[in-house]
């Protein structure tokens, strides 16, 4: 998790200006870890890993892989994905075409616990009302100061890809960037 962090803050060098994080699911939390190293003015997490007051030493760490079917999907038939019931099917399609290998070691590592410093900016979490993953209710003890939004039936993988909840959520978060306690300075 902290080689994901370091990649992002290293490509925050290269920008002009101080930038805004936004990141889903993992890259949700890998945001929160690099937002205060580099400086973001703001940072939004779309359902984000959820950081940790503390590690636990206890969990494993494992070297290797996992698949798609750790998440629950277990087929590349369009029309069976109940975990993106909110999608059409060509949303599904980019969905399943996005899919690949995945870290074993980032995986435990968030089962173990990623702490992460109180940030110096700004946190936005954002979270579906159909996501059975990641819902708005893991938060509930989250060690940051956050300010919540919640997409009226989006799924995990709709608060990316549901064009229908992409077109109330863009704006509301960019309603959020504008508020006085978002971003100032751009």
């Amino acid at each position: 998790m902290a080689d994901y962090a370091e990649d992002v803050v290293a490509a925050t060098r290269a920008l002009p200006r101080p930038p805004v994080l936004l990141g889903w699911s993992m890259g949700g939390l890998v945001a929160m870890m690099a937002a205060g190293v580099c400086g973001a003015v703001a940072c939004v997490g779309l359902a984000p890993s959820a950081p940790a007051r503390a590690t636990d030493r206890a969990v494993p760490l494992r070297t290797g892989t996992f698949g798609p079917d750790a998440y629950g999907i277990t087929s590349s038939d369009l029309e069976y994905q109940p975990t993106m019931p909110d999608l059409d099917r060509e949303e599904r399609r980019i969905a399943l075409a996005s899919l690949g290998s995945e870290s074993q070691l980032a995986r435990d590592e968030r089962a173990a616990g990623i702490v992460v410093e109180p940030l110096p900016c700004p946190l936005l979490v954002v979270t579906g009302t159909a996501d059975t993953f990641w819902p708005r209710e893991r938060y509930q003890n989250l060690p940051l100061v956050a300010k919540h939004l919640v997409a009226d039936g989006a799924s995990h993988w709709g608060l990316v890809l549901n064009r229908r909840v992409l077109a109330t959520l863009v704006p509301a978060v960019l309603e959020w960037l504008e508020e006085p306690a978002g971003v100032t300075e751009r």
